[in-house]
């Protein structure tokens, strides 16, 4: 005779069992990062452009540091009927948090992942200032190496890829910037760990 069993005591057993294979990989790094930002994408016309914001998301490239990476340039300006305008200050900060899974998984050597998981990105600067700094939900998805170099330290060095959608208006509710976006950023440092 075929029983069934409650869904609620389905769901802890799984639960049980995927802690108990995690926990075999769980660790924790945090350490200086370098990186270079580079999105790829286009926007998609908008019925009128301003001197303020960027032509395009690649004028947006930039060198990134930090544990959450910052990345900033000058964008837009240029001539205009009216005389020169100055280039503005553009920041963009990304941020994920990534399940990780060791594709090469050798404790004291160098170690293959492939990841993915949640991100934001947010655009800012006084380029995005009037229009309050929009941040976005983001997929990441990354693929990167580990190499150790000392007992808790190791070198890193990834690809993390952004996927979003960006709409940035203006106060009539005018897109301005539209789109979907991928922003890759090939990263690089050093990682202290626990475990």
């Amino acid at each position: 005779m075929l029983t069934r069993l409650p869904v609620s005591v389905v769901a802890v057993a799984l639960a049980t069992l995927l802690a108990a294979a995690a926990s075999a990989q769980a660790r924790v790094e945090v350490g200086p990062l370098v990186a270079v930002y580079t999105p790829l994408s286009g926007f998609h016309p908008a019925p009128y452009y301003t001197t303020r914001l960027p032509n395009s998301p690649g004028d947006l490239s930039g060198l990134a540091w930090g544990e959450i990476a910052s990345a900033s340039s000058m964008v837009a300006g240029g001539q205009t009927p009216g005389g020169p305008v100055p280039s503005t200050p553009a920041s963009v900060l990304t941020a994920s948090v990534q399940a990780l899974y060791n594709v090469v998984p050798t404790p004291h050597r160098a170690r293959l992942w492939i990841g993915g998981g949640l991100g934001v990105v947010r655009h800012g600067g006084a380029a995005y200032a009037p229009y309050g700094a929009p941040a976005q939900l983001a997929t990441a998805l990354g693929l990167g190496s580990v190499i150790p170099i000392g007992r808790h330290l190791n070198a890193t060095v990834g690809l993390t890829t952004f996927l979003y959608s960006i709409d940035v208006s203006d106060s009539a509710g005018t897109s301005l910037e539209h789109g979907a976006q991928v922003d890759p950023i090939l990263h690089a440092g050093l990682a202290w760990s626990w475990r």
